[in-house]
């Protein structure tokens, strides 16, 4: 298991926003396709009807999950496809997140690995979370 640092996981914030520009619209129409194909489902539409989009929606997901595979290749948790992002890490030698989201510049915050993106905490010294590649 993969451990990062402050620093280090602040190296891939640039190819991490590169990733999420080109991959956020690909997600804001897939979640508009789910819409649409519910809409048809509920008014009774077809196969015929339906097919399309639902091609449409799979060749996107496939994009998707293709430009992101990447990060969890690497180490990196994606928690949303639009750009949340967990990076394992310790704290005084016990597990936690640095978490990113799209937008934001650098690593700012961390949270416990139960705590989840509501339990954000400012980081204080960087210096506290270690870098490691042993679990």
């Amino acid at each position: 298991m993969r451990y990062f640092g402050v620093e280090e996981a602040n190296r891939l914030i640039p190819v991490l926003t590169r990733t999420f520009t080109l991959v956020r619209p690909f997600v804001e129409r897939v979640h508009a396709l789910v819409r649409e194909l519910e809409a048809l489902q509920e008014a009774g539409a077809g196969p015929e009807r339906t097919a399309p989009l639902r091609g449409e929606r799979d060749a996107l997901i496939d994009r998707i999950q293709g430009e992101l595979e990447q990060f969890q290749d690497l180490g990196v948790e994606l928690k949303a496809a639009d750009g949340l992002v967990d990076f394992r890490a310790l704290k005084g030698g016990r597990p936690v997140y640095l978490c990113w989201r799209f937008g934001e510049t650098a690593v700012t915050h961390w949270h416990e690995l139960e705590g989840g993106f509501a339990g954000r905490q400012p980081i204080v010294h960087a210096g506290e979370f270690a870098a490691s590649y042993l679990s």
